[in-house]
Order: C-alpha cells, then structure tokens, then sequence
C-alpha cells in the first residue's frame, strides 16, 4: 500500500494514464506542425532548401523539432501540473474528464494556427509577423469578404469538422500505444525518483535547450536562406513572437543624437552643429531658382495605385496580352521608370512612408501620429501655397486616416461617402468604390474653378482581393501559358490579370481627360506608382527575385513647357524608390523652394545624399553593384545576373551592405527622436549634448 495514496495500482494507472496522454499528446502536436513545415518547404521555399548543404538541411530539421516540443510542452504543462496534483486521489477522475477538453483544444490550436500560418506565408513569403495584426485596423465586413473569397474557408471549415473522425482514431491509437509500453515504478520511492526525471526532462523541453539561454527567436536561423529560416518557427509560436512584437511597436523607443551621427558617419555623412534640429540638415533640399515656375506653378495629382505590379505587367505583350489598356499610350510618350521599387511593402506600409517618411505602418493609429514630421508632404504643399487634397477609394475611417490626414493639414479629405454623393450610380467591391469613379471625382475637383495649385493624391482599390470587375467591364480573354499558370496558383487567374487591366485602363482615361483639357493639360503634372507588389505568388522559391519581387513602377506626366524650362536628364533605366516621387516633382515645379526628404530627383544628374533604392527589406544603390537583403542580420550582399528586372544570383557574395544597413537605421532612428521630440519650438532649439 501507498500510505494515504490509495491502492499502489490505482496510482500506478493513473500516472500511466497521464503520461501516455502527455507524451501522446506532445507526439501528435509535433507531427502537425512537422508535416506543415512540410507543405511550407515543398510549396514555397523548395529551391532554397535544395541549395542548402545535407549539414544545414539537417540542422534545420533538428531546430524546428527542438522547437515543436517547446511549443508542445508548454501547451501541456498546466495539464501535467493538474494531473500531477490529483493522480493519487479522487479528483483524477475530473481530470480526466476535463483532459479530454483540454486535449481538444491544444491539438486543433496547433493544426488551426498551422493552416493560418501556411496560408499566411503564401501571401506574405514569411512566417506570421506582427503584420497579421494588421487585419483589427481593417474594415471587418471587407476582411471577411476577402478570406471568404481568395482562400479555401468553407472547405477548410468542412475538413476541420472531417478531421474530428481521425484526430479520434489518432488519439485513441496514440494513447493506447504508450499505455503499453509506459512502465511506472511499483516502489513509491522510485515512483517519486521516476517522476522527478520525467518532470526535469519536460522542462527542459518548454526550455528548448540544456545551455544557459533558453531557445528563442534569436536562435531561429540555420542559413543565409531567409525563406528557410522563415520555416522554422511553426504556427503558434510565430504568432506569440508576432503578438510580443506588436505588443512592443506601441511604444515607439528612443535614439540617441550620438547613434544617429554614428548612422550618418557609416553613410560617409558628416553632420556640423550642435542642435538636435541640424540632425536633419542632409534632408534638406532647395531647388534651384526658375522663372518660370515662379509664374507657372503646376498642378500635381499623385495616384497611389492598389498592387500596381511591374512583375504583372511584365507579362504584358500588346495587343496579344493587354495588361495597360489606354495607360499604354501615356507610359509609350511620358515618364516611366520600371527599375523602381516600393519603400513599404503593404498599402499602409507604403502610404506611411510616402506621407511623412515614418518606417511604422501603424503610425496613423498610435499615439504618435499627431507629431510634427519634418517629411509630412502636406506640410511642404501648404507651405509652397498649395490646397492639399487626398481621395481615397475607400472609408476614411480605415487605420484612422481621416484623423491622420486631418494632423497632417491636408486641407480636404474626400472618401467614399462623398464620391456616392457625386456619383450614386458607382460600383463598388469589399474595400471600396471603384477606380472608375475614383478618378471622375479626381477629375471633377481638378476641373473646378480654383485659387490655389492643387496637389491631390488618392489611394485606389480596386486592383485588391477579393479581385472582381464592375458589372459593366468585360473580362479580358487573355491566354495564359502553364508558367504563368503555375506562378499564380489562383482559381480564377484571368480576374486578377483583368483586374489589373482595369485599374490601368482607368488610370490611362484620367490622364487622357487631362491632357484632352486645354485648360489642365500645360499646367497639370499626373504622377503614379504601386503601394506595393502583388503578394502569394512565391518570391522565397525564387531568390533571384529579392528585387524584383518589390518593383513596383512610377510613371509621371510633365507638359512640356516644364520639360522645357526645368533642364530634364532622363534615363528610363534609372534605378529609384518611392522616396523619390516628392523630390523628383517638386523639384521641376517649384523655384527657390526648401523642404526635407530622403529622395533623389530622378530627372536630374545632380548629386544626391541618399543614392539608394531603398525597401525595408532590399536596398540597392544607384551605382547598382549589388542588392542587400536587409532581412538577413547581418545583411547579406547579392550580386546582379544582368538579366531583365533587376534579377540577382542565387548565392551571396562578400559584397559589404555596411551603408544600406546604416540608411535601414537611420530612417528608424529620425523617427524615434521626432516621435518624442516634444514641442517643436524646444525641438528646434534643443542641444546634440543635452540628450
């Protein structure tokens, strides 16, 4: 007898009942997030995998599993903990009942954040980040739509519902079978000695590792392959960093002066004076005195375009596979700039960067959005005499963007509701009214009678998942051969193609009305340009697409009086970024005119401070050497191939990516120290060495 235990053989089932579901449980949980780590590799990162060496291949699979049992051993520990304080009693018997529920829940949280995270990672080419957080700013009604619409979410749901049938046969199999072969001690001191083993093994499982560190996101990397290294971590526990990280962007941290002149000193730049306020004297920009912009001061419309891809129209062939529409004509006579890429890489992303040059894509909704940014382009606009204007295809509640915009001093704010008003007759899809009457509103405030120059910048839709056309458009017939097939592994690949078409062909419509209208065209510059790339077509399993794979391209329409009279160098080839759409436009439409920015006037040979072609996760400098994964730490240099769009070799090279990283710094630490800047006027005045 066990003295107050009970029968030693009720002991005995009880704890051999506990481990067979603790370890049945942790085997069960490890195989779900081995076999998706599976699908991820085999689906997305296939070419990477198969370039690695048999060393790093099997360290990978070793660091996922070390990272599969912590998951699993956390996820279980409170029902070892429960278990371990009922087993020699009359409580075990509502622990087992209770496990039951329990054992449900860990296991279909492991194979739901798997799927999500599979599905996460064919659209973004990474494991869940904090972007995924992205969907409680969003529209919930639009949110719907889309999973509804672009994934499999009544089949997943009806498999989910199916799986119950097996994860019952895989449970009962998996339990029996450990019953059998689990022995536990008849001696109650080696029963205790046992569990003392089993219990020091189990957590050092929730550890990860038997050295001073426990496993962490530090240690998730087994190569230079970021794909891969995106494997490793499953579905849970990329979720938890992700939720720890957003947790984290909410309170923005703070830079040093001393940090950002060590930024500076890595870029070659040397900063002179004493005041905060001279940390920004290399964004400073002043154009060059014009007479004739001093009388002729333009018009500027700024199109910020849904996913407006040039990997998609790369696959345009004319007439045979029309991808531009009546865009054509314009991108064959004006300014097209197709070695261009996007700053950010979601619409957000983007949209934050081209606004104030803030790398914080949540910036519209934290507490340090009311701050005054040096970059804010409304800012600069007002200051140069404009009305500043932004439409926007969708509500401008989305990410707070009225307020947003509002803190900014733009001086209208026009979103949907007003374009119905207008135009009661317009089409609309999940997120927003389309680009069709997006544009006749452009057009009708453009078209007014007016005092000021406008500068108006909209943001479309229409080209976004769920992808559809208004009832009235035709769907193009294009043909689509196996490759491009195969590269866009969508139900319906014709919409998305024709979709883009349509976002083009109405674009192209715009301009023509402009430039049809005698008393807009010789005054009005029309720029354009993607928020970013088409997304889940597979850029991990292509590495040679590091740039590529964030091109987006920037058109820009200038009449040919400023062309004229502004000393135009143009190079279609010219590499840039979407830091350099203000710089270039302002500086061809505005005479003795100082202003902040990052960017590079695109049209001029003049030296510029930031010769790069900057993305958050590539940069490339204009001398176009080499392009650096700034996802890799440290960042990792990769040579061109001399093929089409900006194509590099498969392996990095010893190429130094010292002053991208240190630009990729800098961007981040102005904003810190603008975030907690405090009242301008202290700002202005406030000494390098007092911080």
């Amino acid at each position: 007898m066990l003295t107050g235990f009970g029968e030693k053989l009720t002991v005995q089932e009880n704890l051999r009942y506990l481990l067979a579901r603790i370890l049945g449980g942790l085997i069960i949980c490890v195989l779900i997030f081995t076999l998706s780590r599976v699908f991820l590799v085999f689906s997305f990162v296939r070419t990477q995998y198969f370039d690695m060496t048999i060393n790093e291949q099997f360290n990978f699979w070793i660091l996922s599993l070390r990272f599969d049992l912590k998951v699993s051993s956390i996820a279980y520990v409170f029902a070892v903990l429960a278990g371990l304080v009922t087993f020699f009693n009359r409580g075990f018997t509502v622990f087992k009942s209770l496990f039951q529920i329990y054992n449900f829940v860990v296991i279909y949280a492991a194979l739901i954040f798997s799927i999500v995270n599979y599905f996460y990672f064919k659209t973004y080419d990474k494991s869940i980040d904090t972007f995924i957080f992205a969907i409680t700013k969003e529209d919930p009604e639009a949110v719907i739509n889309t999973v509804i619409n672009d994934y499999p979410f009544f089949t997943g749901i009806l498999l989910l519902c199916l799986s119950f049938f097996l994860y019952r046969y895989l449970c009962r199999f998996t339990y029996l079978f450990f019953e059998k072969i689990v022995y536990i001690p008849r001696k109650v001191s080696s029963t205790c000695g046992f569990m003392l083993i089993f219990l020091m093994l189990f957590f050092m499982l929730m550890r990860g590792s038997f050295s001073i560190f426990p496993l962490r996101q530090l240690n998730a990397q087994v190569t230079d392959k970021s794909g891969i290294n995106y494997c490793i971590p499953n579905g849970p526990i990329a979720f938890y960093w992700a939720y720890l990280w957003e947790k984290e962007s909410l309170y923005v941290p703070t830079a040093k002066p001393s940090e950002i002149l060590s930024s500076y000193r890595d870029l070659g730049i040397d900063i002179e004076g004493n005041k905060v306020s001279d940390l920004f004297t290399p964004l400073l920009h002043k154009t060059a005195h014009n007479d004739f912009l001093k009388t002729h001061t333009p018009n500027i419309v700024f199109n910020v375009m849904e996913s407006m891809s040039t990997h998609i129209m790369s696959y345009d062939e004319g007439e045979k596979r029309d991808l531009l529409g009546e865009l054509r004509k314009h991108f064959a006579t004006d300014f097209v700039f197709r070695n261009f890429i996007s700053e950010g890489n979601g619409t957000s992303d983007s949209l934050t960067r081209l606004l104030v040059s803030v790398p914080n894509m949540d910036l519209s909704t934290s507490v340090y959005s009311g701050q005054d940014y040096i970059c804010n382009i409304a800012k600069l606009f007002n200051d140069a005499g404009y009305e500043t204007i932004f439409i926007t295809a969708s509500t401008a509640s989305w990410r707070n963007l009225d307020n947003f915009l509002k803190q900014l001093n733009f001086s209208r704010v026009i979103e949907r509701t007003q374009v119905l008003r207008d135009y009661p007759e317009a089409t609309s899809g999940a997120w927003g009214i389309d680009d069709e009457f997006l544009f006749k509103e452009t057009y009708k405030i453009l078209n007014e009678q007016h005092d000021k120059p406008l500068f108006i910048m909209t943001l479309s839709i229409s080209n976004h998942p769920p992808f559809r056309l208004p009832k009235h458009v035709k769907v193009q017939k294009v043909p689509l051969p196996d490759d491009i097939l195969k590269r866009f592994p969508y139900e319906d690949t014709e919409t998305i193609f024709a979709t883009l078409r349509y976002a083009n062909d109405e674009l192209g419509k715009f301009i023509s009305r402009v430039k049809d209208n005698e008393k807009l065209r010789n005054n009005t510059f029309i720029a354009a340009t993607g928020d970013h790339n088409m997304r889940g077509i597979g850029y991990q399993n292509h590495p040679e697409e590091l740039v590529f794979g964030h091109e987006v391209p920037f058109y820009l329409y200038m009449p040919e009086e400023y062309v004229k009279n502004t000393n135009v160098h143009y190079d279609k080839d010219r590499l840039g970024s979407q830091k350099d759409i203000i710089t270039t436009m302002v500086s061809h439409a505005l005479s003795d005119f100082e202003f902040y920015s990052f960017g590079c006037d695109l049209l001029s040979d003049d030296k510029c401070t930031f010769p790069y072609a900057f993305n958050d996760n590539v940069v490339v400098s204009y001398e176009r050497t080499h392009a650096c994964n700034m996802l890799a730490y440290p960042p990792l240099g990769y040579n061109f191939n001399h093929k089409p769009y900006l194509m590099v070799e498969d392996k990095a090279s010893a190429r130094d990516c010292k002053k991208e990283f240190a630009l990729k710094q800098l961007h981040k630490q102005l904003f810190y120290i603008q975030a907690h800047k405090g009242k301008q006027d202290d700002f202005q005045s406030m000494k390098i060495s007092d911080n």
